[in-house]
């Protein structure tokens, strides 16, 4: 599998693979490593981990696949759940399919579109390497034939600040290598949106891949950011150095927070004075996982829409949320 996307656009139409086929051979493999478990923490972990990775294909498959197995199955309330939060929940002309770039490196596009056509989201994720929901919650809302999403785990849960194993061993080489990689500038627009101790990473990857907009939900203020550089022994100048740079253009930035989380708005307000951003504190969350939350007020695709400025299913413009005279969002 190449690694990297096309290099052009004579190759970047390829002939789909079959994605029935991908998708029975990803039941037959759920089920064997479901067979292995003998504790329903095994199980749990199993389902989880499934989580971060599924496409919503993958996720109406499973869906009646386990519902022609026994009431007992383990999968099935399993499956239901994630199947009745599916925020969109409709087939599309096109799906999304997952490739494994590298351990740390996960691309899902429907690959049929010229990138120049489409939105690229780079995603920096936190702790639970996940965007703070599960990953078919999140493409369900986008419209396959307008987006790609690549996501760069941390399984080192040091903020990335030592890089990714098969891109680099530090933030910067890693960035370079993605660069290389993805080419963002391929793209019709290219968006870098970070989760909790992705967030800080995501707006540091905007500035330095010069992109259009960085976003960071929940993200942890750049001192611990330094920190977790200085506590590593590594150089903490050049993060600084980059966070405090203007070029030209320079990327529309949002920082974002639960207005009702104290220690999330202290964090985001403290990287709002670093750098020329928009603060949005969302009014009436208390909660760290903004992006849940929005799901559970059945507003998921119309704030993933506001926050990356654009549509999610076509190129209409969006309607922005009202602002309240403190700068709360609703």
């Amino acid at each position: 599998m190449n690694a990297g996307l096309p290099p052009n656009r004579a190759h970047v139409v390829t002939q789909p693979s079959s994605l029935s086929s991908r998708l029975d051979r990803a039941y037959r493999l759920y089920r064997r490593r479901i067979g292995r478990c003998r504790t329903e923490n095994q199980l749990n972990r199993i389902h989880l981990a499934l989580e971060n990775f599924l496409t919503p294909a993958e996720v109406r498959y499973l869906r009646a696949a386990l519902a022609r197995e026994p009431p007992d199955s383990p999968g099935r309330p399993w499956i239901a759940r994630l199947d009745r939060f599916m925020p969109v929940n409709k087939p599309r002309p096109v799906e999304f399919e997952r490739s494994g770039l590298f351990k740390s490196l996960t691309r899902y596009t429907a690959g049929t579109v010229f990138p120049e056509q489409k939105t690229l989201i780079i995603g920096f994720s936190g702790h639970f390497h996940r965007l703070m929901l599960p990953m078919p919650w999140l493409l369900d809302c986008l419209d396959p034939r307008l987006y790609d999403v690549l996501v760069l785990r941390d399984f080192s849960r040091r903020s990335f600040t030592v890089g990714v194993p098969e891109l680099g061993a530090d933030f910067f080489a890693a960035i370079a290598r993605l660069r290389e990689l993805v080419r963002p500038h391929a793209y019709r627009n290219a968006i870098a949106l970070g989760t909790s101790s992705g967030g800080t990473p995501a707006l540091l990857a905007a500035i330095l891949l010069g992109l259009k907009r960085g976003i960071s939900v929940s993200g942890q203020d750049f001192q611990r950011f330094t920190t977790r550089v200085k506590n590593r022994g590594l150089d903490d100048t050049p993060y600084a150095a980059l966070l405090a740079s203007r070029p030209e253009p320079f990327p529309d930035l949002l920082v974002v927070c639960g207005a009702e989380h104290t220690n999330d708005v202290k964090a985001a307000s403290a990287l709002h004075e670093l750098v020329p951003s928009h603060l949005w504190k969302i009014h009436n969350c208390e909660q760290h996982a903004v992006l849940p939350w929005q799901l559970a007020q059945g507003r998921l695709p119309a704030f993933l829409a506001e926050m990356l400025d654009q549509s999610l299913e076509s190129s209409d413009p969006v309607a922005t949320t009202a602002v309240a005279p403190d700068g709360q969002r609703y």
